[in-house]
Formats: structure tokens, sequence, C-alpha cells
């Protein structure tokens, strides 16, 4: 539902995110700390990802 709404509206929280755990996290990079869940609230982990999922290394 939250993907057929304009982004204005799901930001001000029209219909926000759950607040119980959707089961089927998709992750986004939150703040190159922490990446959160589209979904709901409760998702949450360190960011980067671990190295199973890693993207690559970035040269420099």
């Amino acid at each position: 539902m939250r993907t057929l709404l304009p982004w204005c509206l799901v930001d001000r929280g029209i219909l926000g995110k759950g607040t119980q755990d959707c089961g089927a996290h998709e992750w986004y990079n939150h703040d190159d700390r922490v990446a959160r869940c589209y979904h709901c609230e409760t998702g949450e982990r360190p960011w980067p990802p671990t190295a199973d999922k890693a993207a690559p290394p970035r040269e420099g």
C-alpha cells in the first residue's frame, strides 16, 4: 500500500511503517551505520551488512 502513495503522504505519517516485525525484511542504508527495513520499525541491523551479503569493498 505504501508503494502506491506519494512519498509526501508516507513521510507525514498517513500510512507509516508497521510497528510489528514484518518477517520479510528488505534493507536500506539509513546512515552508513544502520540498515533499516523498508516495511517495519523493528527491522534494524548494523551497516555494512555481514560479509556474505556485503557489497564489494570500496577502493581507496
